[in-house]
Order: C-alpha cells, then sequence, then structure tokens
C-alpha cells in the first residue's frame, strides 16, 4: 500500500515544475540571438564570454533543483519513506519525538549530500572566473557553519511543527502561520547582530567622501540615512555589492569593500541612492508583508496537500514520513512560484532604480554603473525572456538602462 496518494494536485505541481524545468533547460542551452540595441553598450566578446558564464551557472541550478525533486518523488512516492520512519522508530525504541527527529536528521543530511556536489562545482567555477578568492579551507568554514545554523533552527522547527501537527491535525497550519511570521519579524533584529557577523565584519563607514555623498542623498530623498556599513566581502569575493537592510530603527545601507575599492565615485554615489530607494520605499517592510501572505497561502495549500495525500487518524501521532511530503512540497512550490516571487522584486529594483535617478538629478552615473557592473561581473545583459522572467531577481541590464534612459 502507497503511503502517500498521487494524486492531481502533486500531478499539477510536478507537471509545472516539469515544465518550468524544460524551458529553464532549452533556452540556457540555446539562449537566441542578442538585440542589435545591446551592441551600443558592449562588445560581441564582452556578451560571448557572459553568455558562456552563465550557461555554466544555470546547468548547475538546475541540475541540482532537479537531482533533489527526482530523490523527494521517488522517496515520497515510493515506499521508502515510510519503510525507513519504520526504522528510524525501531532505532529509537518507540519514542516518537526521537522517532521525529532521527527521520528529520537522516532526510536532511541526504538532502545536503545531494546538495554538496552541486556547490562545490559551482566554488570551482567562481574561483575559476576570477570571482571567487575563497580558499578551500575558508569554503568549508563557511559551508558548515551555515549547515550548522541551518540544522539548528530547522531541527527547532520541525519539532514545533510536529507539536502542531499532533495537537491541532486540522488547523496546525494556523498556528504555524503566527509562529513563522513572527521568526520572519524577529530575524529583521537576529540575522545583522547575530548571524552575519559570523561570516564578515560589519564597520561603520568614516571616509569622509562617501559620508558626505550620503548626507546629499539623504537630503534629496526627503530621508534620514543614519546608517551606513562597510562589508568585508573581498575576503571571499571581488564582485562588488550593496543591499538595503531592515525598517525603522533596524535600517541600513551596507556596501561591500570591493565597491569602494574598485569602483569610481559617480558610480558609488549610484550605488547609494539606489539604496536610499529601497530605504525611501520600505521595500524590506513591504516584502516582509507579502511574504506573510504567500506564507499564509502556502501552508493553507500544504495542509490540503497533507490531507489529501495521507490519512490521518484521530489520537494516532501522524508518522514522521510526513516529512518527505514536506520537503517536497517545500521545493516544489518554491520553484512553481519563482515568476511571481521575482516580479515583485524586479518592480521593487525598477522603483529604486528611478528613484536613485531623482536623487542624482542626473541618469548618467546610473546608467554608467550598469554598464560597469555588468562588464566586470560578467552579467547576462539581455537573456533569454523566460529566463529573466522566471528567475531574476533585477531587471536584466538592458532593460534598467531602457528603464533609466526614459525617466524624465
Amino acid at each position: 500500500m502507497e503511503f502517500v496518494k498521487f494524486n492531481k494536485l502533486w500531478f499539477l505541481l510536478i507537471l509545472i515544475a516539469g515544465i518550468f524545468s524544460f524551458l529553464y533547460l532549452y533556452y540556457t542551452l540555446f539562449p537566441g540571438n542578442i538585440p542589435h540595441d545591446v551592441y551600443k553598450y558592449f562588445s560581441p566578446a564582452e556578451i560571448a564570454k557572459a553568455q558562456k558564464y552563465h550557461k555554466i551557472n544555470r546547468l548547475i541550478y538546475i541540475s541540482s533543483f532537479m537531482a533533489k525533486a527526482l530523490f523527494l518523488i521517488w522517496f515520497t512516492f515510493g515506499t521508502g519513506s515510510l519503510l525507513f520512519s519504520r526504522y528510524t522508530e525501531k532505532v529509537s525504541c518507540g519514542k516518537y519525538y526521537l522517532n521525529v527527529f532521527l527521520y528529520f536528521m537522516a532526510l536532511w543530511l541526504i538532502l545536503r549530500l545531494i546538495s554538496l556536489p552541486f556547490s562545490l562545482i559551482n566554488h570551482f567555477v567562481q574561483v575559476e572566473w576570477g570571482f571567487s578568492v575563497q580558499t578551500m579551507a575558508s569554503w568549508w568554514s563557511d559551508y558548515f557553519k551555515s549547515i550548522l545554523l541551518d540544522f539548528i533552527f530547522s531541527s527547532i522547527g520541525v519539532l514545533l511543527l510536529f507539536i502542531f501537527l499532533n495537537k491541532w491535525p486540522i488547523t496546525w497550519w494556523i498556528a504555524a502561520f503566527f509562529f513563522l511570521t513572527v521568526v520572519m519579524f524577529a530575524q529583521i533584529y537576529i540575522y545583522p547582530n547575530f548571524i552575519a557577523p559570523m561570516f564578515n565584519k560589519f564597520t561603520p563607514i568614516k571616509d569622509l567622501k562617501i559620508i558626505n555623498m550620503v548626507q546629499e542623498i539623504s537630503r534629496n530623498a526627503g530621508i534620514k540615512i543614519d546608517k551606513i556599513q562597510e562589508m568585508d566581502a573581498s575576503k571571499r569575493t571581488t564582485l562588488a555589492n550593496a543591499y538595503f537592510y531592515g525598517f525603522g530603527s533596524t535600517s541600513k545601507i551596507v556596501l561591500y569593500d570591493t565597491l569602494l575599492k574598485n569602483y569610481p565615485d559617480d558610480e558609488i554615489k549610484a550605488v547609494i541612492a539606489h539604496e536610499a530607494g529601497h530605504w525611501k520605499e520600505n521595500h524590506v517592510l513591504k516584502s516582509l508583508l507579502i511574504g506573510t501572505i504567500g506564507l499564509f497561502i502556502g501552508l493553507y495549500l500544504l495542509n490540503i496537500f497533507i490531507h489529501s495525500s495521507i490519512t490521518i487518524h484521530p489520537n494516532i501521532k501522524i508518522t514522521p514520513a510526513v516529512l518527505s511530503v514536506i520537503y517536497l512540497f517545500i521545493l516544489l512550490i518554491n520553484f512553481d512560484t519563482n515568476p511571481i516571487q521575482n516580479y515583485i522584486s524586479r518592480q521593487m529594483e525598477k522603483q529604486a532604480d528611478l528613484l536613485s535617478v531623482e536623487f542624482l538629478h542626473s541618469k548618467e552615473p546610473v546608467i554608467k554603473l550598469q554598464i560597469d557592473l555588468a562588464k566586470r561581473s560578467l552579467l547576462d545583459v539581455s537573456p533569454p525572456p523566460f529566463i529573466e522572467w522566471f528567475s531574476y531577481s533585477h531587471p536584466s541590464t538592458m532593460h534598467r538602462i531602457e528603464l533609466v534612459e526614459k525617466a524624465k
């Protein structure tokens, strides 16, 4: 007897993932022709080099996803999940929550081992292309710190999930929603103060030149930018970046030291103006609020999938094997909703780009920044429309340039 019923809901979820995977792979291998306008800013050699680099990265990404998806589909809809739960039950001597923990630990480890080769290949690619300066010792140190954190938080989450599932079999997802919403908002404080410093050093920017830029943009934007930090990204990468984080009193802008060391002043100022746009529009808070809506819908759907796929008996604790159902659902739903998540992100990035022009009173440094970033970072400046629609959290370089050029 099958443990999980393969119903129409699962068929639809897997079908969408299969179609998206095929299209992603197809357009990775056959990206099509480059629009003529691109050559106004980039040479054929620069475009070809960037396409080659991104083909490798995209193949790594889609291969990793497909490997995990195929394993979980086989494991969940076959007898493996149920048989393994019986084995962990024997090992735990009938202690329910020990059984849950052992099952989770084994499944978590298997999925980590599936992902590890792809993570290593990605690291080697970044080193080969000159974007990573990490030694293997440093890479492994980061890797073990990140998986340790993931294991700790996931373990707590799984144990709480099973408490909710057993206590409230029908409405567990509502309790989970409120708990995870609190966690989402709490991480705004926890991440910058406890997690990020485990990997990087953050120092307040003291360069008067940068401070003056921030003050000018702050005045133009009509906001008070009082927290701007430098991150020692150069110990890992040659790539430049920056980000805005938090909301209210936790708001801050973080600039990579690679940006401050390697880019001209007008482009640094354009980056700060862009991040000020995110600050002005409260994009982190808006993302969190949108995320809570997505979380509510996702948990509601997960509850439907669990109850339509598994027979849950009253007064009998749910089998730990339901974890494979949850892992598979999360993997597929995140993949299938990529276009929605990335569309929202791109709209916010467009808004920040337009605001940066307003704050700078000039288009030129914003356009110059996009061209320079694309050349130094080997960005795919005009990817296939499907690739951008499906996987780009930011508009492509050409779309950003076109947007800024049309700005008033």
